[in-house]
């Protein structure tokens, strides 16, 4: 018991006595939430629980307050309804759930995992049931890392990560994502020394989950949960970096499907001796980080986004391997509030120079503007996407005939119209950007490429698309983000 106080005091710093002052509601709501964090790393725990009390409510109203926002909730009319509303848990991040007769403070203490809490709520009239909901963090910052990262660029291909993509390049999945090159000197090398694996017990599992439409959710949510994991001394993988998860959704959470099948990954790498392939191979690796770096000067985009955008970020990281052609993906993460954090990270999972740098009709101020182009367009969803969203309605009204914009197939993975122009978007920005920092000849060769993979891909309307936003932005006295309505405005006459 005295343990449980002392993380509840800690919880709730500020607070002068809170186990005498709060009501017995909160001694009990508290005494349940510190057992569950206390007992996280020891134990197999459940973060969805009960609360064992009902919240009397005299006016069929409750109320929710979190650190940055307040929610005032009517109860439904269905007998059977669970009122549902959460919020991303981080380090001093406490809910309010209020009546005009009781008060619970609930602490998030569940570091780094999610934690759910059931609380009954009855009205004279109705009964329902809250669900508060803290997310799960997806990654843990530590001063010493802000410290170190802070307005850095760092290109990196990790060692858990490379086996990430040593195994799926062995599946069914690296076929039917075509991440699957097969003419390099290092895919020859990789079939040689794993390619008598094939029949290992991991990479059948995988086969089966990429026999179906499923296999792209399988790779990136195998390979970019890779990097929640590294080896220690003893040649163990083990869930202790910075990133909890990476690639989520309802069954990839705490590190995914590279945690759910963990022992057989651990099993795959002691039998094929991947350390020692790894260790091999680091000269190597360390070439393609400079070659990468060379060829994709970050800070150089990161700086001409930001003077266009008003989001900020404090650091970028590029993840690649020379296993990768083309799937290509960002992932944001942060310390503290989602809407004013104190640290923000942007990884871009890409692949490697090596397929451009094969190209010898390629000068090297080309080769950096199309190879830029891979990086930047995974950059700018950072500033496309929030920007979008604030001019929802009009995209949706440019867009609702998706058949005009995108083929079917595209619209297998794009089905929104959001999505479909932030595509649309990104790729006309990356071309504004060549336009102003590229020369006449150059520039016009990255542009034409650009259109003619968007017309591959099947966003048959981008050169329109593309000429609107050149044409538009070349005389316009704001950013892009200032210019963003009148764009979309401007795109109208492409329907009729």
């Amino acid at each position: 018991m005295t343990t449980i106080i002392a993380a509840y005091r800690q919880a709730t710093t500020g607070t002068a006595d809170p186990l005498q002052t709060i009501s017995k509601m909160k001694n009990i709501i508290t005494l349940i939430l510190i057992t569950l964090s206390t007992g996280i790393s020891g134990q197999n725990v459940e973060s969805k629980i009960n609360y064992p009390d009902t919240l009397w409510a005299e006016n069929d109203t409750f109320y929710v307050k979190g650190i940055t926002w307040d929610k005032e909730w009517a109860f439904s009319t269905s007998k059977a309804d669970t009122i549902d509303l959460g919020t991303d848990g981080y380090e001093g991040m406490k809910v309010t759930v209020w009546t005009e007769s009781d008060t619970l403070d609930i602490p998030y203490v569940n570091t780094p995992n999610e934690q759910w809490l059931f609380i009954p709520i009855a009205s004279p009239n109705y009964t329902t049931t809250y669900r508060l909901r803290f997310n799960p963090q997806s990654s843990v910052f530590t001063k010493d890392y802000i410290r170190a990262n802070l307005g850095k660029t760092f290109f990196h291909i990790p060692e858990v990560y490379e086996l990430a993509n040593v195994i799926l390049y062995l599946t069914d999945c690296s076929i039917n994502t075509k991440n699957h090159p097969t003419d390099t000197e290092y895919s020859k090398l990789v079939d040689e020394h794993f390619g008598k694996f094939r029949n290992h017990p991991l990479i059948k599992t995988l086969n089966n989950k990429c026999s179906n439409n499923s296999y792209w959710k399988t790779y990136y949510g195998f390979r970019e949960n890779s990097i929640c994991f590294k080896f220690d001394d003893a040649n163990y993988l083990r869930y202790q970096t910075t990133y909890k998860h990476a690639w989520s959704d309802d069954s990839q959470v705490r590190g995914g499907e590279f945690r759910n099948l963990l022992y057989l990954v651990q099993d795959f790498a002691d039998k094929t001796e991947f350390r020692k392939f790894y260790k091999n191979n680091k000269d190597y690796y360390s070439k393609l980080e400079i070659r990468q770096s060379e060829l994709q000067p970050i800070k150089k985009m990161w700086l001409w986004l930001e003077n266009e955008f008003p989001q900020k970020y404090d650091h970028y990281k590029v993840l690649f391997s020379p296993l990768i052609e083309g799937s290509h993906s960002t992932q944001k993460f942060y310390k503290g509030n989602f809407k004013d954090p104190e640290f923000q990270e942007c990884i871009m999972f890409v692949n490697s120079s090596e397929a451009i740098d094969s190209n010898k009709d390629y000068h090297e101020e080309l080769k950096e503007g199309l190879f830029s182009g891979i990086v930047f367009t995974e950059i700018d969803h950072n500033y496309v996407n929030p920007t979008s969203k604030e001019n929802i309605k009009a995209i949706k009204e440019l867009v609702s005939d998706k058949d005009k914009w995108a083929t079917k197939e595209v619209q297998q993975n794009y089905s929104s119209e959001y999505a479909i122009f932030n595509e649309y978007m990104t790729h006309s920005i990356f071309c504004l950007y060549v336009n102003e920092n590229y020369g006449g000849e150059i520039k016009m060769n990255i542009i034409d490429k650009r259109i003619k993979l968007m017309n591959r891909r099947g966003f048959n309307r981008f050169e329109e698309f593309n000429s609107v936003v050149l044409n538009k932005m070349k005389n316009a006295e704001g950013t892009i983000y200032e210019s963003y309505s009148e764009l979309i405005d401007a795109m109208k006459t492409l329907n009729e």
